[in-house]
């Protein structure tokens, strides 16, 4: 099964439908963005997500201010989307640890040590934009290594999330844009049939497995 988090969530209304639909994760901007929440904010989000992976999105904070905000906004995962120009997993862990926290780590592919986080980002870019374009990436040219956990984000919709899962076998599909009504509204019909497309996609490798 395909895990899905919806990114880029500023509204309760909109925690409470991706948990209802069945999210695995809810990813809260803490970065610069037009969808930027402070931790505080992103903390009461987070009390709607009923035991559902709740995750600050950063890009180039410290690796100490990373930990701080975690901590503040009771996260169970942080997400480093700005890759080399960011802070590395073994930083943001260490500085984690002396908040006495353990978050999963989903880590952009061009850190320099993605390999130790968690989960692996695939996601578009823009100039000085670290996520959140609505740009799609080439899925057939690229490739996880061997064994990582794969979240797949950049331009998801329900129009095309089937094909970038057939494509990719990803863990995990990333969706903010392609949901949205306007930068951190979701449109309740788009996340709908976005769950649908990922249900479907699945239903499909398995009948032709």
């Amino acid at each position: 099964m395909t895990l899905v988090k919806v990114c880029g969530l500023t509204r309760e209304r909109d925690v409470c439908r991706a948990v209802e639909l069945g999210a695995a994760a809810c990813g809260f901007v803490l970065s610069a963005s037009p969808r930027q929440v402070t931790p505080e904010r992103a903390g009461a989000l987070s009390t709607e997500t009923a035991g559902i992976l709740a995750v600050g999105v950063v890009t180039t904070e410290p690796a100490e201010w990373i930990a701080a905000a975690a901590a503040q906004a009771g996260l169970g995962a942080v997400q480093l989307s700005a890759g080399a120009d960011g802070p590395t997993v073994a930083a943001v862990r260490e500085a984690a640890g002396r908040h006495s926290l353990r978050p999963l780590v989903i880590a952009a592919a061009d850190t320099p040590d993605a390999a130790a986080a968690d989960f692996l980002l695939f996601d578009a870019r823009g100039s000085g934009v670290y996520g959140g374009t609505g740009d799609t990436l080439d899925w057939a040219a690229l490739a996880a290594p061997p064994g990582a956990r794969l979240v797949l984000a950049g331009g998801l919709t329900a129009g095309n999330v089937g094909e970038a899962i057939a494509t990719l076998h990803p863990s995990m599909v990333d969706v903010c844009s392609g949901t949205e009504a306007a930068p951190g509204v979701k449109d309740e019909a788009l996340l709908t049939g976005f769950f649908a497309a990922v249900a479907h996609a699945d239903l499909s490798r398995g009948a032709s497995a």
